[in-house]
């Protein structure tokens, strides 16, 4: 068989193995349009929701500026629970919706990975074609054909041929680049998943305790006014309700008396609420159950491993952004690197000390947490230093405005990278904070 004929059957077999694909991949597009579908439907229930979640919010807003009496107390504390079992709800939407777009993201990788291995498989097939060729010389081709005609059609043909390979070959480019890209998102997506898991956690848990202050405000005052204000005045600078409500900063070494102090100093410093900064920093460190728990193994990869069960993550700490410097940070701190805590994170974790700062982050603060601290080197497990550089970050994002809008941007800010996101997530952390910072206020 010539090489004409060669080059001839290779582009057929392409051609008809491309129209096989295309008829088996309709029923894919039809199952894949289904997919998508279901991943819109849940987004609208979730954008739905979020307004109801929006209009408790209001109810909340306006029983919040009335004078507290027994009747707005309850009707506070019902709007409360009616808006976190909606956020609830929408965080178990999102969970769903979030696990479709993983299942359809492995889906992407897959085919990368087989449209890969087809283009490797068609490149050894015009890579031989193309070395049979080149075997011969002009005069080769030239004596081996009856006419002019067929000789410039096999020069056609050998020139197309090589076309062809830098095609395929660019066509591998292109994607192992899409197949990097999918690779990442599917990351980003497990990351949310995870996130969004331990939030609805954190909202049963502020659900459960809405309902228990609901029945025992109802047990203790049997709905009577006077026995309710009692209570508000022994309320005041409970530091023993305070405990309750930063138990998770107080899990991570930090003392109740400690985070009252250094969350006023920081307030003070940074002009934003004490209470605000202390929901905040209690918000990530429950979130954070992650918070220093894992040390670096491999100073190369940025590998850690957990220190309760031995667990390795490949992803510890950025190898290029953030490795280096946690390096310089803990030598200049006369630290050991691989025996520091830091948190761990199916994806680049590597947060430091109660702020939960990573250090490309902590090294943008130091200097200005150093002259309101008078420190010469801050240090981001030092309880004050943290929660300057969390003030700071938080204040210079909005809250210093001292209002729920500055401070909702703040903490969109510091949990999701942006203070407009419109995330069901994003915004219900922050609806989250503003509970946890109401209740603060009041022992305060």
């Amino acid at each position: 068989m010539s090489d004409i004929n060669i080059t001839s059957l290779f582009k057929l077999t392409v051609t008809y193995a491309t129209l096989c694909l295309l008829i088996l991949s309709t029923g894919y597009f039809v199952v894949q349009a289904s997919v998508q579908d279901e991943i819109s439907e849940r987004q609208k229930q979730i954008e739905e929701l979020q307004k109801q979640i929006e209009e408790y919010q209001s109810q909340i807003d306006i029983t919040r500026g009335q004078s507290r009496t027994l009747e707005n107390e309850i009707k506070q504390l019902n709007a409360k629970i009616n808006q976190i079992t909606l956020e609830i709800r929408g965080l178990e939407l999102s969970v769903n919706k979030t696990k479709l777009e993983i299942g359809e993201t492995e889906k992407k990788i897959t085919e990368s990975e087989d449209a890969i291995n087809k283009h490797k498989s068609a490149l050894v097939q015009y890579v031989n074609i193309a070395y049979q060729n080149d075997q011969k010389t002009i005069t080769e081709i030239l004596l081996n054909n009856d006419n002019i005609s067929d000789f410039f059609n096999e020069l056609n043909n050998l020139n197309a041929t090589q076309d062809n390979l830098q095609l395929t070959i660019k066509d591998i480019r292109d994607l192992k680049v899409g197949l990097e890209n999918h690779q990442n998102q599917l990351e980003e997506k497990r990351n949310e998943l995870e996130q969004t898991k331990r939030l609805q956690e954190l909202e049963q848990r502020s659900l459960n305790s809405s309902k228990t202050a609901q029945n025992n405000l109802l047990k203790e005052t049997k709905g009577q006014e006077s026995k309710y204000q009692n209570l508000v005045k022994q309320s005041q600078k409970d530091i023993e309700a305070l405990r309750a409500q930063i138990s998770y900063l107080i899990q991570n070494g930090v003392t109740a008396e400690e985070a009252v102090k250094f969350a006023q100093l920081a307030a003070i410093r940074t002009g934003i609420r004490p209470a605000y900064l202390l929901a905040e920093l209690e918000q990530e460190s429950a979130l954070g159950s992650n918070v220093g728990k894992c040390y670096i193994v491999d100073s190369s990869s940025g590998a850690t491993r957990r220190v309760t069960n031995g667990q390795i993550y490949a992803k510890g700490i950025h190898p290029t952004r953030d490795l280096p410097l946690f390096i310089k940070i803990t030598a200049e701190l006369g630290m050991d690197p691989f025996q520091t805590p830091i948190s761990c994170g199916s994806s680049w974790g590597g947060a430091m000390g109660p702020a939960q700062f990573i250090p490309s982050t902590w090294v943008g603060y130091i200097d200005e947490v150093a002259k309101l601290t008078g420190h010469s080197l801050p240090n981001p497990w030092n309880v004050e230093d943290a929660f300057i550089a969390a003030a700071v970050k938080l204040s210079k994002d909005g809250a210093s405005s001292q209002n729920r809008a500055g401070e909702v941007a703040a903490s969109k800010r510091y949990y999701c990278g942006s203070a407009t996101s419109t995330k069901s997530g994003c915004i219900n952390y922050a609806n989250s904070v503003q509970r946890l910072a109401d209740e603060i206020e009041k022992n305060l």
